[in-house]
């Protein structure tokens, strides 16, 4: 399994790495959904793409997995951190990112766990 969720204290936190595809996307998807279900507050999030090797998603997948999550509810509004290094994990997350229709989803695109951290702690949650 390309991927590891596990929750400590209010966030929810993926890290990705190997190579990356749809199917591991899907299993993903429905991971986080049984781990939220069994949390009374909705989590806040940490996604890690930094040590992926590969993907093998594309727009569709990615597509997909937007209109999945849109129909997510959530007792609050999360906040949905993707940190990236490079290139392609920055375009995987701006295409999430643009696709997301979930008003109770704020994603921002980060560089370090640390950013993601000041982020949740910052309560006002203004963008910048």
């Amino acid at each position: 399994m390309p991927f590891e969720l596990t929750t400590s204290g209010a966030v929810l936190f993926t890290r990705v790495f190997g190579v990356f595809t749809a199917p591991e996307l899907n299993h993903l998807a429905s991971t986080a959904e049984i781990v939220e279900a069994s949390h009374p507050v909705s989590l806040d999030r940490i996604t890690d793409l930094t040590v992926a090797e590969r993907f093998e998603v594309g727009f569709s997948e990615i597509f997909y997995f937007a209109i999945r999550r849109s129909t997510q509810r959530f007792s609050r509004v999360v906040k949905s951190a993707i940190i990236v290094q490079d290139s392609v994990q920055f375009g995987i997350a701006r295409i999430y990112e643009a696709l997301n229709e979930n008003p109770q989803i704020e994603i921002r695109i980060l560089r370090s766990v640390t950013e993601a951290q000041e982020w949740f702690a910052d309560q006002a949650g203004g963008t910048e």
